[in-house]
């Protein structure tokens, strides 16, 4: 604790003045015996020991009462935040939010420009040679970023080019990153500034204090608790140890300007979801446009859909209720195959321009290609094990369908690209080679479909030891063994009882249930349904998998434990045969649609059958700007890593080699948790800092007060003048409770010393 105005503090002399007061009314007065009054010597001592209790508690609190006026007047604070520009050597590192919740507007002012202006006023108290980091939560990296610099024009310079991101705040882990490079340095005065509209989702990766290092540990002491016990020094001998911190030495004060107040009412378009039978030409399309109401009030608004760039429907005014949701369908189909763009946006404006719009892309083909592979061609047609798959994928062969198969020999598997592919369906195959099977499990790991049907040729031993080989991606669960009825069971065949009614394919084959009842199985192949992702889809009559599914990569690898020909299965002699075919092929196709989506920030990864061979990618960015980068090496094929997606927008790749496939679209949106207004308490972001030192400044606008509370302390000129006006009532209380009983004793003796004695 220090004082501002020292010189006062001489008046706490004057409580010398009550123990003088005191001394003197003690003057021992003159005894004279008398006789009669001995026996009233008890109950006089009695009262004089009670006097002098009375008279030393009024001369305590007469004494505290001036004491407390003279440090009252000294204008005591409390210094532990300690001075910011009083000595030199200061080191302010300031976390700037610049989340997409930043570019709502605020009393006619964007939100992030109110915190622009903060971080530019606590750069003008810094003196030279203090030193400076600033760390931003979001949009591309700038090379002085999160850095310590004493030259304040760079970090001013990265401030003005600096803009509200499309991402999502990550607080937690920039309070650590700050923390740990304060902690790194030699600067006497330390001081962490975080600035923003302290929205809730921006803590969630940091709930319970997630380190620098390690987001998802948890600790009791808070973020900067968890970030300092990351750190770790070399001792002497050149032994490694952990660092034993002082906590008061190492809480550093944080600094908190919340820039949110009022603001203006906002909608967000949430989500663009796709639903076609088949992502084929001159086939309708559905996108559902799903809106959240970010305001207090209800709000009525409409939605444009605009295809390829050009606007092509508006919806009806949408009731948009205050943090409820409305929704609107677009149908439409495109006449030409190829990659389209599609975006859904808000009519008018609102609080926020950045989630008023949402991007999605579509690979529409002239049909959906797809391999058929089989282990040979049959001499006699109906023999093959593909006949009756062929026929259902492309009835009457005229190659104009919604599917467009291409029928591959085992052999012409390890030649054929499998770029143009969106299904391949391996019928009855014999264990593959290692080449064939290590090019199947690229092609799925990029965003591929895989099928599998059995047959004679199915070795489950085999087929475990080829999907070991390839890193478990081609199999979506090992296989067990061969199984066909027991003569003595008194059974020929197992019925289907059960399909997973929630797959898309599946849904529309599952009403009435006799369509896929009516389907028997005379051999199967069991799987080992236990491991881990499978979903089963379909099961025989006595509880055993019989299609089985799993995610890989960016694609898919289904197993149907029976065959496609009337040795194993009456399957393609049952209605249901060709709709379940094509529903899947369907549902296959349009997963890839969907998977082509992710959030600003996020990379985007090419591997497998995506790239081939190609040496390089052309990317062309929502801006129109074209680069062309380079593919790395792994294993087999060849990997790409696109980093730079802080722009909202579909982003283009094409494989610079023709023959690796046609181009990819990959939609890249803001993240619709930005749009949720609810905010941070502050008792729990007290919490989550571990007990630092926090200080809330009172106006964004204007850090003045908040700048001389961190120079001056935390001012007690309050809590003394309370502590005075209580030492004041007690002192009048003890007063006027105590003195006039010690008055009518004194009266009472001496009346009883005056009355004759008979």
């Amino acid at each position: 604790m220090t004082f501002l105005a020292p010189l006062f503090l001489i008046g706490a002399l004057a409580g010398i003045i009550p123990v003088l007061l005191h001394l003197m009314n003690r003057r021992k007065a003159k005894e004279l015996p008398f006789a009669t009054l001995r026996f009233l010597r008890r109950g006089v001592e009695k009262t004089r020991r009670r006097r002098r209790v009375q008279d030393l508690l009024l001369m305590l609190l007469r004494v505290a009462v001036l004491v407390l006026i003279a440090l009252g007047l000294a204008r005591p604070t409390i210094t532990r935040l300690g001075a910011l520009w009083g000595q030199s050597g200061s080191a302010v590192a300031i976390v700037l939010d610049n989340s997409a919740s930043m570019g709502t507007v605020d009393r006619d002012v964007v939100r992030f420009e109110t915190a622009r202006r903060a971080a530019a006023q606590v750069l003008d108290q810094l003196a030279d040679g203090d030193q400076v980091a600033l760390l931003l939560t979001g949009g591309p990296p700038f090379p002085e970023q999160g850095r310590l610099d004493r030259a304040h024009q760079r970090v001013r310079q990265t401030l003005a080019a600096c803009r509200a991101s499309y991402q999502r705040a990550d607080l937690a882990t920039a309070l650590a990153h700050a923390h740990k490079i304060l902690v790194e340095c030699d600067a006497t005065d330390k001081q962490i500034y975080l600035i923003s509209d302290l929205q809730a989702v921006s803590w969630e990766t940091g709930v319970e204090g997630p380190g620098a290092r390690d987001r998802g540990r948890g600790t009791s002491g808070g973020i900067l608790r968890s970030a300092q016990n990351d750190r770790e020094v070399v001792q002497n001998n050149g032994d490694q140890a952990n660092e034993t911190v002082d906590d008061e030495a190492t809480a550093i004060p944080v600094i908190v300007v919340d820039c949110y107040r009022t603001p203006k009412p906002n909608a967000a378009v949430q989500s663009v979801k796709l639903d076609a039978p088949a992502p084929v030409r001159n086939v309708p399309l559905r996108a559902t446009v799903e809106l959240f109401g970010a305001a207090a009030t209800p709000q009525q608004r409409h939605v444009d859909l605009f295809l390829d760039g050009a606007k092509t429907a508006t919806s009806p005014a949408l009731d948009v209720p205050p943090g409820g949701r409305a929704a609107h369908d677009f149908t439409f189909s495109f006449r030409e195959s190829g990659l389209h763009q599609g975006e859904a946006r808000l009519v008018g404006e609102d609080g926020s321009a950045l989630d008023d719009r949402r991007f999605f892309a579509v690979s529409i083909d002239r049909g959906i290609p797809v391999a058929l592979v089989k282990p040979r061609q049959h001499e006699i047609a109906y023999l093959d094990d593909a006949f009756y798959l062929e026929r259902a994928l492309a009835p009457g062969a005229s190659g104009g369908g919604a599917i467009r198969p291409t029928v591959l020999l085992a052999d012409d598997l390890a030649r054929e690209p499998l770029a143009p592919y969106r299904i391949v369906f391996c019928v009855n195959l014999p264990a593959l080679d290692a080449e064939a099977a290590a090019k199947l499990a690229d092609f799925v790991a990029g965003g591929g479909n895989l099928v599998w049907l059995c047959g004679d040729n199915v070795d489950p031993a085999a087929y475990n030891q080829m999907n070991d080989a390839a890193g478990g991606r081609l199999l979506p669960a090992p296989l067990v063994d061969l199984r066909a009825p027991a003569t003595d069971a008194g059974r020929d065949s197992w019925r289907v009882a059960k399909l997973d009614t929630t797959h898309p394919a599946l849904a529309a084959v599952a009403q009435p249930a006799s369509l896929y009842e009516s389907i028997l199985v005379y051999k199967h192949v069991r799987v080992d349904e236990s491991h881990s992702g499978v979903r089963v889809l379909a099961r025989l009559d006595d509880g055993e998998a019989l299609l089985v599914e799993r995610n890989v990569g960016r694609g898919c690898t289904l197993f149907w434990a029976t065959g496609a020909h009337v040795d194993w299965t009456n399957w393609p002699l049952r209605p249901i045969f060709l709709p379940m075919l094509v529903r899947l092929a369907f549902a296959l196709a349009g997963a890839e649609n969907e998977r082509n989506e992710t959030l600003a920030g996020a990379p985007v990864a090419l591997a497998g059958a995506e790239l081939g061979g190609s040496q390089g990618v052309e990317v062309r960015r929502p801006s129109g700007e074209t680069v062309r980068l380079p593919t790395e090496a792994k294993g087999s094929g060849r990997t790409f890593r696109y980093t730079d997606t802080y722009d909202v927008g579909v982003y283009v790749f094409r494989p610079s080699d023709p023959a690796a496939g046609g181009p990819a679209g990959v939609a890249v949106n803001v993240d619709p948790a930005e749009a949720d207004p609810a905010r941070i308490e502050p008792e729990r972001l007290r919490s989550l800092l571990g007990g630092a030192p926090v200080v809330f400044a009172d106006n964004p606008d204007d850090l003045a007060t908040t700048f001389a509370r961190l120079r001056e302390g935390e001012s007690l000129w309050e809590l003394f003048l309370i502590a005075v006006l209580v030492a004041l009532v007690v002192e009048s209380f003890v007063a006027n409770r105590f003195t006039p009983k010690s008055e009518k004793a004194n009266e009472e003796i001496t009346t009883e010393t005056r009355r004759p004695r008979r």
